[in-house]
C-alpha cells in the first residue's frame, strides 16, 4: 500500500518487486501513462508471480470506477439480453487540494515525454495479450452546459478536472471485464461504451467563472513568466486541507445508464468527508484489506494488474459502505416502457 507520489518519480521500483515477489499492491495514482508503461512491463511478471497489482485506489478512481460496474450489473441483471452502452455521471463534490497533488501535475507538464507506442495500448490488452473487442467513446464536455433531462434537468454543470482519468480507468475495466458467457455484451453489436462525466454548479455564473478559473490557473502554470509565483503561492507537497476542512468536504456520484434496449438505470453513491483525502485514505485502506483479509471473494483470480471494479468489485463497495459510504441504485425506465423503481 503506498501513497508515495509522483509515482512516475517514486513508484516505479515498488511495483517491480512487488510484481517480481508474488506480493499484491495498490496505490493512489491518478497517472494513467505511468499505469500504462507498469503494465507493459510487468503483467506478465506479476501473472505469473500471483501478484495483484491495483492502482487508481483512491478518488482516482474507486467511486467512478464502482459506479459503472454496479449499473452494468443492475442492467444485467434486469435483463441478461441486454447490454450497457451509454453512462452520464453528474458529480456533486467539495473539498480541496494538495502540494502533492500539484506536485504530480507540474511533474507530468514539465517533464512529461511523449508516451511509447505500443502494439497494442495496455489498458485494452486482455491477459493473454490480445486486443479487447469492447471498445470506449469518450464524451466528456469541455464547456459548461446545461442538463436536459433526468432529475438533474435544466441544472448548469462543467467539466471535471479529473473526468478524463477517470474514463480511461473505465475504459480499461469495460476492456477486460470478466462476463459470463451468455451475456449480451459478448454480441460485437453491443460492445462500446459510451461515457460521459460533469461537475454540479448552483447556476449559469458560478459554472463559467470556475471554469474559467481554472482554465486561466492551469495556463499561468504553463506561461514561464507567471509560472514561478504562482507555484509559491500554491501548497507544497505535505502541504493539504485541514482535517475541518477534511471533515466538511463530501462527494455524491450520481450515474444514469442507458442499455441496447433504452432500459435506464440509475445509482447513487455518496462519501461523507473529503474524499481527495480523508476519504481516499479510507479507499485505499479498504482496497489493501479486501486482497489481504477477502482474496478467495474478489471477482478475479490469479496475479495481474486490475482496475479497483474488475479486480475488487463488490468486495469492496461491501467494505466502504460498512464504513462510511452509502451506495443505492435502481432502475428507471424498462424496455417496454413500464416505469419501475428497484432500489
Amino acid at each position: 500500500m503506498t501513497t508515495a507520489g509522483p509515482f512516475i518519480k517514486y513508484g516505479s521500483n515498488v511495483v517491480e518487486f512487488c510484481a517480481r515477489y508474488g506480493t499484491h499492491y495498490v496505490d493512489i495514482t491518478g497517472e494513467v501513462d505511468w499505469n500504462r508503461e507498469m503494465i507493459y512491463k510487468w503483467d506478465a511478471t506479476a501473472q505469473a508471480t500471483g501478484a495483484k497489482i491495483i492502482s487508481f485506489c483512491g478518488h482516482d478512481c474507486i467511486p467512478w470506477d464502482l459506479t459503472v460496474l454496479k449499473l452494468e450489473q443492475l442492467m444485467e441483471q434486469n435483463d441478461a439480453s441486454e447490454s450497457l452502452e451509454k453512462v452520464d455521471i453528474v458529480d456533486d463534490i467539495w473539498g480541496g487540494i494538495s502540494g502533492g497533488t500539484i506536485d504530480t501535475a507540474l511533474h507530468s507538464i514539465e517533464h512529461g515525454k511523449k508516451p511509447p507506442t505500443y502494439t497494442v495500448d495496455p489498458f485494452v490488452k486482455q491477459r493473454d495479450g490480445s486486443k479487447s473487442p469492447y471498445k470506449f467513446k469518450d464524451k466528456n464536455p469541455s464547456f459548461v452546459g446545461r442538463q436536459t433531462d433526468g432529475r438533474f434537468a435544466s441544472q448548469w454543470t462543467a467539466p471535471f478536472f479529473m473526468a478524463a482519468i477517470n474514463a480511461q480507468v473505465i475504459k480499461r475495466s469495460h476492456a477486460t471485464r470478466k462476463r459470463s458467457e451468455t451475456s449480451s455484451a459478448n454480441d460485437e453489436n453491443h460492445r462500446v461504451l459510451s461515457y460521459s462525466e460533469t461537475q454540479l454548479k448552483p447556476d449559469f455564473k458560478t459554472a463559467v467563472v470556475d471554469f474559467f478559473q481554472f482554465v486561466l490557473g492551469v495556463t499561468a502554470l504553463l506561461n514561464p513568466l507567471t509560472a514561478k509565483p504562482v507555484k509559491n503561492i500554491l501548497p507544497k507537497p505535505g502541504e493539504g486541507p485541514s482535517r475541518s476542512n477534511m471533515e466538511r468536504g463530501y462527494l455524491t456520484v450520481s450515474g444514469i445508464a442507458t442499455g441496447s434496449k433504452q432500459t435506464q438505470v440509475e445509482s447513487v453513491m455518496y462519501f461523507p468527508r473529503d474524499a481527495g483525502y480523508r476519504d481516499t485514505a479510507r479507499m485505499l485502506s479498504e482496497s489493501a484489506l479486501s486482497l489481504a483479509l477477502e482474496e478467495s471473494k474478489l471477482p478475479v483470480e490469479g496475479g495481474g494488474f486490475f482496475t479497483p471494479a474488475n479486480g475488487m468489485g463488490d468486495v469492496l463497495l461491501n467494505r466502504l459502505c460498512q464504513t462510511g459510504t452509502k451506495f443505492a441504485s435502481r432502475i428507471v425506465i424498462k424496455s417496454n416502457g413500464d416505469l419501475k423503481s428497484k432500489l
